[in-house]
Order: C-alpha cells, then structure tokens, then sequence
C-alpha cells in the first residue's frame, strides 16, 4: 500500500565505545537501554517500526483514512524525546562508570514526509511493517547529514510544515543530492507548549537543553550560507550514503557520476554513484553491478582497491581508492621520458596480467582509466565496459562497437568478438602515446579513426626509442594472432631489452 508518511531515521553515535567501558555486570541492562531509547518514542507517538538494529531504528508514522493527519507532528515529537532520552541515558551511564568523562552517546535523527509503500511484515512480528521508496532514502540521508551540520535532527522543511507551529525550528539549509536535486531542511530545536498541555515549562526547557547538548557531540556546525554556494558550485558537500560525506563532484562518466568522499572512518575515497530510480537503467545497472564484482576478484598493486558496493537513496554506488595524483592522461600532458614511460607500460602490463588471469578483459584501457598514486605507481581503474572472456558471445551482439576510438583494436573496430589481446593493442597506443606525445592515429571523424586502426601500419617510432619498435609491433599488430600472446609475454621481453 501507498500513502503519504513521515519517516523517522535515528542512529545512535560513539555505541561501540560506551559499550566498551561498561562493567559486565551493567551490559545486558546497556542493551536493553539502548533498544528503549529508539523503541519508546516511536511506540509512545503511535510510529511503527520498519527497520531497527542495535543502534538505529527506521520507523513509519501515518494516519488512518478517517484521522485528521498529524503523523508529521507525531514523527517530529519522538524524534525529539529520542534525544532526551539519549542524553538521560548519558547520565546513567556517568553514574554508574563513576568518571569524570565517560563515553557519550549521541543521536542523529532524519524526518522526512513522502509517500512511502509500506507492506506487512512477515506473521509474528506484530507492530512491524516494511516500507520502501525515496521518501525512505531521504530520511537516511538526512541522518548523515545531521553530524555533518551539527544538529540533532534534521526536518525536512516539508515534514516540518506539515507538523504546525507545536515544532520548534532553528536555522534552515538544504541537502544537495547527487542528481543535483536540492531538499530544504530545517533545525529541530524543541517543542513549543501547547496552553491545555499538563506538562511543566521546565520540562520543555530540557528537551531543548538535550537536544542542543546533544548537538555538540557532533562536529561542529558548518556555515550553511557557504554550504548552500558550494552545492550551487556542484560540490554536494553535505550529501551522505551510508555514513559517506561527499565533499564534491569530481568527474561524470556515460552511466554514473563521480564524487570525492569522507567514509565514516575519515579515510577519503571516490564514490562512483549511479541513479537507478528512473526504472529504464537495467542494462547501465547490471554493467554498474558487475564492474565492482569483476574489480572484486582481482587484489594486485596495480589494480584500484575496490572497499565496497551498495545501494542508498535510488542510487548504486561503488566506493573504492582515492588518487591524489590524478590520472596518465594529465601526467603525459606534462611530458614522459623513455624510461618512465617503460615503468608505466610495465605496470600497466603486470595489471593486465593480474585481471586476465581472473579471465577478465578491460575492452576500455586509455590514459584516464590508469591513476597515479603519491608514491608514482599506476593503478587501473573504471571497469564499466570490462568482461569475462566467457560472456562475450551473449554479452555484445555483433557489430557493437564497444570502447574509445583512439585505443580500440582492430577486432574491436569491426565488432568481433574479443579477448585479452584486445586490451595488448590498447596498451600499445598508449605506449606510443607516452613516448611521443601524441596518438598514433588521427582522423576527422570516428568512422575514419576506427579504419585507420582496422587498416594502417603500425606507427613507427621516433630515433631516440626504435629500440621498442619491435615491442609496439607486438603490441598493435593487426591481426591479434601476431600480437603477444599474453601480458606477461610482452614482459618478458620488456625485461630481455637493454635499457
């Protein structure tokens, strides 16, 4: 079933540590405390739990048919008393530790209002329902995005005009999305007394005094002004998935853009993320899916780290190693000498060897997908159009021309099937390019570009390197049966030539 909702994200902050500190005489009541800070809100607000770990709980807030709504209200309150119950739990803790300056605990809350489909958990799991759709996604984003901004719980501003004036609001900002979206957000500072209301005004007083002491367990706040001019820049700097703060936007490839991340340990990465909520991504997503299960087999110095994949707020992402030192094409733009450029072809060759070993194929290799690392070494990357060997017949249907025209092998140009030699012929151009400077091939028109690598004569290089005319022959050879046999044939002779 559809229907309009308010969902409620929290996560409990700095769990591990408390729970480290605490005697194992208090460790089962700890549990116990925990699962009631996040279940006795939601339960006493009339919310339904859809997710709960143990420390974080996904909860859905809505209205019968008949009812006047009020589920954003309802979400918005136990949100609120979440936190004071955190930091009334923070103070039992110090009690019983007896220090000066015991672990705390923070909470992070996200609310959103939307349309959510929620369905019936399984029989036996009474009060529990399972909802999906974006309006979930954003309330995990905007949990992420609380400990970034320094607020306790960050509203949606939809969600917080929908509750009426018993919330009570500080700053504003917005969430930039990866698709360039926007979502206004709001401050959750308290709760304004209602005048039939029987609880005391020093009792609201403490939630707002929990709530802000809560936020300063969190990093502190960020000035949303130049946030706001950043994400207009491109840079989605408070934009999270599961727990990744995106710092900017940093590259945009045929199926998926590329972003510079924080993960939650602080280690900076590169997030590749696909949007997969438009329903007609299928076969862009089973490519998305199936480079971080390629890249997956292969652990090899020359080949990027791949730390993990996943699926948040209607995206796909790949999050895997950041290079500082950006990519060959730039390094050749500054100029190689012979030698570099052997090391280079070298490495490139050693990662070949290590994928086609897996029985995978790049079908891809150019200047941008080799990255440099601050310690000089190269590191292949970008699997997106990669394969296993295996898959071809059924994977690209003849005559599809799949790869960049200026590294494409002659097999590839025609649109036969392909092997790890295609990638050899690749590494070729590439080695011309580094020694040279520029491309072996030019033409004034893809068509033209792809005859020259069906039909023209390997290049010749220059003087200074004719030494390794013989090693470009075996590299982009035309008919790939005169090519190297593998990868580490062409090292192999790589080694035997003098330097």
């Amino acid at each position: 079933m559809e229907t309009v909702a308010t969902i409620v994200y929290a996560r409990l902050r700095n769990v591990l540590p408390a729970c480290e500190a605490m005697p194992p005489q208090f460790a089962s009541a700890f549990v116990d405390e925990l699962r009631g800070v996040l279940e006795g809100p939601i339960g006493k607000l009339r919310g339904v739990v859809a997710q709960q770990r143990a420390d974080s709980i996904l909860a859905v807030f809505a209205n019968d048919s008949e009812e006047k709504p009020d589920h954003a209200r309802r979400a918005l309150h136990a949100a609120a008393l979440a936190v004071y119950e955190t930091a009334a739990l923070n103070e039992r803790v110090a009690r019983r530790l007896k220090e000066d300056s015991p672990p705390r605990i923070s909470l992070a809350a996200g609310v959103h209002l939307g349309r959510v489909e929620i369905t019936p958990a399984a029989k036996g799991n009474s009060g529990v329902v399972r909802a999906i759709g974006e309006s979930v996604e954003i309330a995990r984003v905007l949990e992420c995005t609380a400990p970034d901004v320094g607020w306790s719980i960050v509203a949606s501003r939809d969600a917080c005009r929908a509750a009426g004036p018993r919330i009570e609001t500080g700053r504003f900002g917005s969430v930039a999305l990866p698709d360039e979206s926007f979502v206004d957000i709001a401050q959750v500072t308290g709760l304004v007394p209602q005048k039939t209301s029987r609880s005391s005004p020093e009792s609201y007083r403490a939630l707002r005094d929990a709530i802000a002491t809560n936020q300063e367990l969190h990093q502190s706040p960020v000035d949303m002004a130049a946030a706001a001019s950043a994400a207009a820049r491109g840079a989605a700097l408070h934009f999270s998935i599961e727990g990744y703060r995106i710092q900017r936007k940093i590259g945009e490839g045929g199926m998926a853009s590329i972003y510079l991340a924080t993960d939650p340990a602080g280690e900076t990465q590169v997030l590749k993320v696909m949007r997969i909520v438009g329903g007609d991504e299928g076969d862009h997503l089973q490519r998305f899916i199936q480079e971080f299960a390629l890249l997956a087999q292969v652990q090899h110095p020359n080949v990027a780290r791949i730390h993990r994949q996943g699926f948040s707020s209607g995206h796909a992402y790949i999050a895997m190693e950041y290079f500082s030192q950006g990519d060959l094409r730039e390094r050749i733009k500054r100029g190689i000498d012979g030698d570099t450029a052997r090391a280079y072809a070298a490495q490139i060759a050693a990662a070949l060897h290590a994928i086609h070993a897996a029985g995978i194929a790049h079908r891809d290799l150019k200047p941008d997908n080799l990255m440099l690392r601050k310690d000089g070494s190269l590191a292949l990357a970008d699997f997106g159009i990669a394969k296993h060997v295996a898959m071809f017949i059924t994977d690209t249907a003849h005559d599809q021309v799949v790869g960049t025209p200026y590294y494409l092998s002659p097999e590839q140009a025609t649109g036969l099937p392909v092997d790890q030699r295609c990638d050899l012929y690749s590494l070729g151009v590439m080695l011309y390019e580094m020694l040279t400077g520029r491309k072996p091939y030019y033409a004034d028109t893809a068509q033209a570009l792809l005859e020259l690598h069906i039909r023209a004569p390997v290049p010749v290089l220059p003087a200074p390197h004719q030494r390794l005319q013989p090693v470009l022959e075996g590299l982009m050879a035309k008919d790939r049966e005169q090519r190297y046999a593998s990868a580490q044939e062409f090292l192999d002779h790589l080694a035997r030539l003098a330097p």
